[in-house]
């Protein structure tokens, strides 16, 4: 039977596209069955940092306690979202082993989504020949202007006024857009041109025909597929089409088996997408969970910044020991056990907070009160002779302990 879960701890906003078929829900229980799976996906587009340690923490063991999971049931998929091979390197995906491994999880399997890019592809053209997905010309200009009509328009109509005199359409060009009801053929036709290399990047994408009344602007015809001459770093270079973190994402969590999605708060918008997507293919639904983000103390956590920080050599690297990477703690001092209770000790919730310096220092000082060598030494002696000492230096040799606390 299938895993007896027993708290609903990890439950998120219902959506109509989340719930799976009987079938669906027998296939995934017969490959798990007692097993919980969840995964850590980072992008290898540089070095993890504390964030990210709280994140695996989540994934590899509070998740499980919250669920009330037993030891032997729970897994972990380690997993490299790797599908903008312009931003992702071979030293980003050595580091994030190393620096998992370091922080003592293991996971159940390493696995890659760019080792999935064949399958999406096909699911790809299963979206397309089922009337679901389009090739589109538009320019990333013109998708910004369509964007922001379709907002408008949802606002309107939420807020009872009527879209067509506020916010008409200027031309069915725009919205829906010229390329969306063309024929099945003709996208498939050009869906297989532009993988085969014969246009420029930008020319075309795919598009994935969502809803553009929808309140949640992810609705609106997300882009799957974009044309990219760059070699992948694990891929190799057999592939100019490349699909996005939305179309990935989910596909490859259906195709592992997961049961537990987790991501932070600001992904919460994009369960419409990720559901949706897989309705579409009629795959499996694991139920996705947001948390809030770890925001430390005077501390930048975002890859884009820290990224500017090593390029523009303001630090020495990314394991430069000012950094809030694990990297860089690590070289700062901070051990492994330090990082993972901190992580425990701050917990997971969905309330938004910022967590204190102290808290992390405190747990740093705990931890290594037990182990860290105390000495007690003279900064300035004065050199003194003692004429009426009669004891020889090992009777005044004493044991003290090493921590006040011992």
């Amino acid at each position: 039977g299938a895993a007896a879960i027993t708290s609903n701890a990890l439950e998120g906003r219902e959506i109509k596209w989340a719930i799976n078929s009987p079938e669906l829900e027998a296939k995934h229980a017969q490959t798990n069955g007692h097993i919980v799976r969840t995964r850590f996906p980072p992008e290898p587009n540089g070095y993890l940092h504390v964030g990210h340690a709280k994140s695996m923490n989540m994934n590899f063991s509070l998740a499980f306690e919250k669920l009330g999971v037993p030891m032997e049931h729970r897994r972990t998929i380690f997993r490299y979202d790797d599908t903008n091979p312009e931003a992702e390197s071979k030293e980003y995906i050595d580091s994030l082993r190393r620096d998992l491994q370091w922080l003592g999880w293991k996971p159940e399997r390493t696995t890659y989504s760019s080792d999935n890019f064949q399958q999406l592809h096909d699911f790809a053209v299963q979206l397309i020949q089922k009337g679901y997905a389009y090739v589109c010309d538009m320019t990333k200009e013109e998708m910004e202007a369509q964007r922001e009509l379709a907002m408008r328009r949802a606002n309107l109509v939420n807020s009872g006024q009527d879209p067509d005199t506020e916010a008409p359409i200027p031309s069915p060009d725009i919205l829906p857009g010229r390329n969306r009801n063309n024929s099945v053929e003709y996208n498939l036709r050009m869906f297989e041109k532009m993988k085969m290399g014969l246009f420029d990047e930008g020319a075309y994408t795919l598009r994935l025909k969502m809803d553009f009344e929808s309140s949640n602007p992810n609705m609106y015809d997300l882009v799957a597929y974009r044309i990219k001459y760059t070699p992948h770093p694990h891929a190799g270079s057999g592939w100019c089409v490349y699909p996005n973190y939305d179309f990935t994402h989910g596909i490859c969590d259906s195709l592992e088996a997961i049961d537990y999605s987790i991501c932070t708060l600001e992904f919460e918008t994009r369960r419409e997408p990720y559901y949706w997507i897989l309705w579409a293919l009629d795959l499996y639904r694991p139920k996705v969970y947001e948390m809030s983000r770890l925001n430390l103390q005077y501390t930048v956590l975002s890859k884009r910044r820290l990224l500017k920080l090593v390029n523009n050599h303001h630090v020495h690297g990314w394991d430069d020991p000012r950094m809030p990477t694990i990297s860089g703690m690590r070289r700062r001092g901070y051990t492994a056990d330090i990082l993972n209770t901190f992580c425990n000790d701050v917990g997971a919730s969905r309330a938004s907070n910022v967590v204190e310096m102290s808290k992390l220092q405190h747990t740093a000082r705990l931890l290594l009160s037990t182990t860290a060598r105390r000495a007690m030494a003279a900064l300035d002696p004065i050199l003194v002779t003692i004429t009426n000492f009669d004891f020889t230096p090992e009777q005044v040799t004493f044991e003290v302990q090493n921590s006040p606390t011992d």
